[in-house]
């Protein structure tokens, strides 16, 4: 990766991990990433209404926002139900740093594999992910136990990983079909496939929650809507990164949030630094790292 990916993938991470702690701090997960979303169509609306006449839209664009949205979704929805039945410093590092998971689809659809020290950083990032849920290194209930890793909370994640996988494999065939244009209108453009895509999400998540009658308890707005601004922003800055980055590599490297989100988490909200969870986190940095030298 180019240290100009770096940069951006670094800046996205930190808002990834920003919104998914407001998220696990609200009084329900689902509810707040429901609004979270509204809002962040609200907010941006006047914008991209203000961008349109320097859209280029095409039948390949509208089809991969439309099934990539799908995809950002099912991604919250899955997420919020971890976030609902578990800890972030568990759910969110399993649903975001199954790249093994994205490097399947992009030898399927493109037959391009990392290099070998890629590959170790994958497999750094799996191993960490893996001791994650211990709380100490024992064959024991809060050790490795098969119900830390077999409950809701886990399945969730895992289901929220394989729908990251899918939108980052759309994502990039989008990034990789938009037409060569001035920096400005590549910008913009990827800016717009961005909201519509979280429009789509939005619409998503609300079907999803009526369907399954999730409640929608009474939330703070102003972090509702600060986790909405931060949505685009975030996968704005991967979309542009996609244009000219490996995929394999670009999710990869995002799982850096992996490190902000569960530090943050085991200081701020649960109290607590196992032996497990720093180890766990000191592996997943080491294979970003690899990863981002490769």
């Amino acid at each position: 990766m180019s240290w100009q990916g770096i940069l951006l993938v670094a800046l996205s991470a930190c808002c990834h991990a920003t919104w998914n702690l407001l998220s696990k701090a609200s009084n329900g997960p689902t509810a707040f990433s429901r609004q979270a979303l509204r809002w962040s169509a609200i907010c941006y609306a006047p914008l991209i209404l203000l961008i349109q006449p320097q859209i280029h839209y095409s039948t390949h664009y509208l089809l991969c926002v439309l099934s990539s949205g799908t995809a950002v979704g099912l991604f919250f929805f899955s997420l919020s139900k971890a976030y609902q039945h578990g800890n972030i410093s568990v759910a969110y590092p399993i649903a975001r740093s199954f790249p093994i998971l994205v490097v399947t689809w992009v030898a399927a659809l493109w037959g391009r594999f990392p290099s070998f020290l890629g590959l170790c950083g994958i497999a750094l990032i799996m191993t960490g992910c893996f001791i994650l849920p211990m709380n100490r290194f024992a064959f024991a209930a809060d050790g490795f136990a098969l119900r830390n890793y077999l409950n809701r909370s886990c399945s969730w994640a895992l289901l929220a990983a394989l729908f990251t996988s899918i939108f980052a494999v759309i994502d990039k065939t989008a990034a990789a079909g938009i037409p060569e244009l001035t920096t400005a209108q590549t910008l913009l453009t990827g800016i717009n496939y961005v909201y519509l895509q979280n429009i789509i999400a939005w619409i998503v998540m609300e079907l999803a929650c009526l369907k399954l009658k999730q409640p929608n308890p009474e939330l703070q707005r102003p972090k509702a809507i600060v986790a909405g601004l931060i949505f685009l922003a975030s996968y704005s800055l991967i979309l542009i990164a996609l244009i000219s980055e490996p995929v394999a590599y670009v999710v990869s490297f995002r799982q850096i949030s992996i490190v902000i989100a569960t530090i943050v988490s085991l200081i701020w909200l649960e109290k607590a630094r196992p032996l497990p969870r720093l180890v766990g986190i000191t592996l997943i940095f080491s294979g970003v790292f690899l990863i981002g030298t490769a």
